[in-house]
């Protein structure tokens, strides 16, 4: 019985899905460093307690580890609201009190 077209050519298939499988894997760790989480590491060393606000009013709270060759302040403990910031120039904020 004669191997059709589609038959010879589904390990290939096969075999490039896998490899775009692996690759999108790979890209999923390799993003940009927070500035904001290597700044607060920059005169401590690796294990010292850190923590920063993010956006939002979110504080991380961690430890400084190394990530692609730089020291960053790497979140351990669950993410905690500071309370909202008051702004004197948002009439809405003012009136809330």
């Amino acid at each position: 019985m004669p191997i059709s077209v589609s038959q010879r050519r589904l390990p290939a298939v096969i075999v490039t899905c896998l490899l775009m499988l692996i690759a999108s894997f790979s890209q999923a760790h390799s993003g940009h460093l927070n500035e904001k989480a290597v700044s607060v590491c920059h005169d401590k060393a690796r294990s010292d307690d850190c923590q920063f606000e993010g956006g939002h009013q979110d504080l991380y709270i961690g430890s400084c580890q190394y990530m692609s060759d730089a020291l960053m302040c790497v979140r351990n403990q669950p993410i905690q609201k500071l309370p909202a910031k008051k702004n004197e120039s948002d009439p809405v904020a003012m009136n809330k009190d």
